[in-house]
């Protein structure tokens, strides 16, 4: 346990500055989406409040084959993300696509949570806590260690490239997709509890947000 916690101290020593640059751009992504979703005409925002209407009916009726669609499309935005971020790790060029997935992922927590408190306020804040915090508390970290991961892949073979070193990318591919692999499985945890628990907030938030 003692040598665990060695190795885990030494990873977030080598690894600080890369995961400060990660949280400061998902930052910047939330301020960015909550400041777009602020800023929407009233067309725009009439077509959202729709759906978002919509999402309501739904969530409260939701049964196993609604379920069942929620958890598709989790796996699939989620994964869609692994992939790009492993894919984009192994170039050395790949670190800013990275950023950008960071950011695009930022602006979309952003964009729904401001959505739904600017739409009723409070009320839209506790319903945006209960249909969209409990699965980005899984989610939002392991997608974190995930992009930190690959930007710090790809930054590796960037230096060696700009320092004209040999960089094979067998010696080191084995662990860092190890590591992704382990963090899909975390990844596979959020979006089951975005399928099959965050609708329970959902159907208990309702009355509140239709007070």
């Amino acid at each position: 346990m003692e040598e665990l916690q060695l190795e885990i101290r030494e990873y977030l020593r080598e690894n600080m500055g890369i995961y400060i640059v990660i949280v400061a751009l998902f930052v910047a992504g939330v301020i960015a989406g909550s400041l777009i979703a602020r800023g929407l005409d009233e067309d725009n925002r009439l077509l959202l409040n729709q759906y978002f209407n919509l999402l309501v009916e739904k969530g409260n009726g939701a049964g196993l084959e609604e379920q069942s669609t929620v958890l598709g499309q989790s796996l699939k935005t989620n994964f869609q993300f692994l992939f790009l971020t492993w894919g984009a790790g192994i170039f050395s060029f790949g670190f800013p696509l990275v950023l950008l997935l960071v950011g695009i992922r930022g602006f979309s927590v952003g964009f729904t949570v401001a959505f739904l408190v600017n739409r009723a306020a409070f009320r839209g804040m506790l319903f945006a806590m209960g249909s969209v915090l409990p699965h980005n508390l899984i989610l939002i970290p392991a997608q974190v260690v995930i992009a930190a991961t690959g930007f710090s892949f790809s930054w590796l073979r960037f230096r060696r490239f700009l320092e004209r070193r040999p960089s094979p990318i067998r010696e080191h591919l084995g662990p860092y997709t190890l590591m992704i692999f382990f963090m899909g499985l975390v990844l596979f945890l959020g979006c089951l509890v975005e399928a099959y628990i965050s609708p329970v907030f959902v159907r208990l938030l309702i009355p509140v947000l239709n007070d």
